[in-house]
């Protein structure tokens, strides 16, 4: 399963890399640079909810992971779209990929724990506000950038959203993994 996912994704992968190393302009190699890393860390995701939606499904009967499953097939086939956009016309695939996480984040009632004895978390939509609202920030920013308002501060301030989400989501699972061993 997880070799099929990454074999869907990797032509993508090479595409976008395409952008990186054929266009002249910095603010656009350094966004391509980011959606490659991003298009690299969905691949990863897409592979953990998919194993987590079987692994729940072998323990418990509900038709939630039914749901869950077909937010993140949605998800995933999307953003697959929106790389491959992005290997020819880099601001609509990344706005199509964007699409596809405020699809997931507004969707995705729930969080999968197959590991822990409740293996089905609701995910309160007070939790999702804050990413839904960096997704649309996000969305607008790009918006600027395909319309060449401040594309090297647009660029900028994309990496450091990109950064601080990615420190939060790692304290945040560092904060998991003491609360569990306490």
């Amino acid at each position: 399963m997880s070799s099929i996912i990454f074999l869907l994704f990797f032509p993508s992968y090479l595409g976008i890399l395409s952008q990186i190393i054929r266009r002249q302009t910095f603010d656009h190699r350094l966004l391509a640079l980011g959606l490659l890393i991003f298009a690299v860390d969905q691949a990863k995701m897409a592979v953990l909810d998919l194993k987590n939606i079987k692994s729940a499904k072998e323990k418990i009967k509900d038709i939630r992971l039914q749901y869950f499953y077909y937010i993140v097939i949605s998800t995933i086939a999307l953003e697959l779209i929106g790389f491959y956009i992005a290997s020819v016309q880099l601001g609509w695939g990344i706005i199509l990929v964007l699409v596809s996480q405020v699809g997931f984040n507004f969707f995705a009632n729930i969080r999968l724990q197959p590991t822990e004895s409740t293996i089905i978390q609701e995910k309160p939509f007070s939790e999702k506000i804050a990413v839904l609202i960096a997704d649309i920030v996000a969305l607008i920013l790009i918006g600027f950038w395909m319309n060449a308002i401040a594309r090297l501060t647009i660029v900028l301030t994309l990496w450091t959203m990109a950064i601080a989400y990615g420190c939060i989501k790692y304290f945040l699972s560092l904060q998991e993994k003491n609360q569990k061993l306490s």
